[in-house]
């Protein structure tokens, strides 16, 4: 896997093996971070189910001013931590379930400016998104990733855009 644009271009990232993670293809990556174009430059960017951390690293490639990656695997968030340490990137990697780490981040007080979900598409998304209005920050976007067959209510938001690729569909979502 590699980094499509910016800074680390053509860089190329450690994925987890096996089957816990289901890492997002390069043309599906190309494609988010275009309908972003002007969104990211030195915006906040949290990556929750991070995978391999190409989302986030992808945001940073591209001028996002930090990133957090969350993720409860252990084979992943070593991918994540070789990752970053291989493009010298420091960025704050929490080690936990999204739920867990979405209270957190709240207690702490942080905001983001892109919140990017791809979480196992059997797992109701639904409770998840109504915790997350106290880490959007205003003007903020939300990015889910779904199965398209999924029947998605974010209660609270504002569905701004719906794109489908093959079997997936990536939700834009506003307060």
């Amino acid at each position: 896997m590699r980094i499509i644009s910016g800074l680390y271009k053509n860089r190329v990232l450690k994925i987890p093996k096996g089957d816990t993670t289901r890492p997002t293809s390069a043309k599906l990556r190309g494609s988010i971070f275009d309908i972003l174009q002007n969104q990211i430059e030195g915006k906040s960017f949290l990556d929750l189910f991070a995978g391999s951390g190409s989302m986030g690293i992808e945001a940073l490639s591209r001028g996002a001013s930090l990133a957090f990656f969350v993720e409860k695997d252990r084979a992943a968030i070593h991918c994540i931590k070789e990752n970053l340490t291989s493009l010298q990137i420091e960025a704050t990697v929490l080690q936990m379930d999204a739920a867990s780490a979405v209270k957190r981040l709240i207690r702490e007080g942080k905001q983001f400016d892109l919140i990017y979900i791809d979480p196992p598409y059997s797992l109701s998304i639904a409770p998840l998104l109504g915790e997350l209005p106290p880490l959007l920050a205003p003007e903020g976007i939300i990015i889910l990733e779904q199965s398209k067959r999924a029947i998605i209510s974010a209660s609270g938001f504002n569905i701004l855009d719906v794109r489908n690729f093959g079997d997936t569909a990536v939700y834009f979502i506003g307060a």
